[in-house]
C-alpha cells in the first residue's frame, strides 16, 4: 500500500496502539508530539494522511488544521476527538476532513481512512496535471517550466509563486495571499518579498517575448493571464 499516514499525539500509549492498527492494515507510520513537529515532518518527508488529536499540545482552536487547510495543499487530515459535538464542529469549521471520538470502533476509523485517500487520490492527480497557458509549460511532478521550448531555470521559491499564480491564471492574486499561501506569513510584515520575487519571475518569463503573461493590477495585486485571455487578445489583433 506504501501509504504513510502521521500520527500527531502526544500520549504514548495511543501512539502505539493506533500504530499497530494502522501497520497491521498496511499503512507505514510516522509520529509527531507537538505543533512544531508536525510541521517539521510534513516539511521533511510529507504524508499521505494526518491523525491529530484534538489535544496536541502548540495546537491553539485547531490553528494547525488551518494553516494547513488553508494553503490548499492535498492533505487528508482526521481529528481523533476527545470532548464530543462541539469539539467535532469546531475542528470541522478550522477544515478538518473529519473527526471521529477516541473510543470509535477500529473498523469504521480504518474504513474512514481509506475514504479519504481515495477521495484524495483524485485530488492529487489533477494537482499533478501539466499546465499550458500560451506557450508556458509547467509540469508540477518534475518542476520544470518551458516558455517557447525553452527551459526555464527558476529557483524553488520563484518555481512554486509561478505555479500558485498558474492555478489561478486570470485571477488577481493579492500581495498578502501570495505571502500568506507562498511564503506561509499568516499576516502582511510590511516587507517587500512579493514585488522583488515578482520582479525576478518576470524577468525570467516575460523579457525579451512578444506576449507578456505577468500582470501587475495597479492597487490589487498580480495574476498570470489565462489561456482565454491570450485567445481574446489575439482576436483583438485580428484585422
Amino acid at each position: 500500500m506504501d501509504k504513510v499516514i502521521l500520527i500527531a499525539a502526544d500520549n504514548q500509549a495511543r501512539i502505539q496502539t493506533m500504530t499497530e492498527i494502522l501497520e497491521q492494515a498496511g499503512y507505514n507510520v510516522t509520529d509527531a508530539a507537538n505543533y512544531s513537529e508536525v510541521v517539521a515532518a510534513l516539511h521533511r518527508a510529507g504524508a499521505d494522511l494526518l491523525l491529530i488529536d484534538s489535544r496536541l499540545p502548540g495546537m491553539n482552536q485547531f490553528n494547525l488544521v488551518e494553516r494547513l487547510t488553508g494553503r490548499g495543499e492535498q492533505l487528508p487530515i482526521i481529528v481523533i476527538g476527545n470532548d464530543g459535538s462541539d469539539e467535532a464542529i469546531q475542528a470541522l469549521e478550522a477544515g478538518a476532513h473529519d473527526y471521529i471520538p477516541n473510543d470509535r470502533d477500529t473498523r469504521e476509523l480504518l474504513a474512514r481512512i481509506a475514504n479519504l485517500l481515495r477521495l484524495f487520490q483524485t485530488g492529487r492527480a489533477e494537482q499533478e496535471e501539466i499546465i499550458r497557458i500560451g506557450d508556458l509549460v509547467i509540469d508540477p511532478l518534475s518542476r520544470k517550466v518551458i516558455r517557447e521550448e525553452e527551459l526555464v531555470e527558476l529557483t524553488h521559491r520563484e518555481y512554486d509563486l509561478l505555479l500558485f499564480l498558474a492555478r489561478r491564471q486570470g485571477q488577481v492574486c493579492t500581495r498578502e495571499d501570495i505571502l500568506k499561501q507562498v511564503w506561509d506569513y499568516d499576516f502582511h510584515t510590511g516587507t517587500n518579498v512579493v514585488d522583488v520575487y515578482i520582479l525576478h519571475l518576470r524577468e525570467k518569463i516575460d523579457r525579451g517575448r512578444k506576449q507578456k503573461l505577468l500582470r501587475t493590477i495597479r492597487g490589487a495585486g498580480y495574476k498570470l493571464l489565462s489561456q482565454e485571455e491570450i485567445d481574446a487578445s489575439k482576436k483583438d489583433r485580428l484585422p
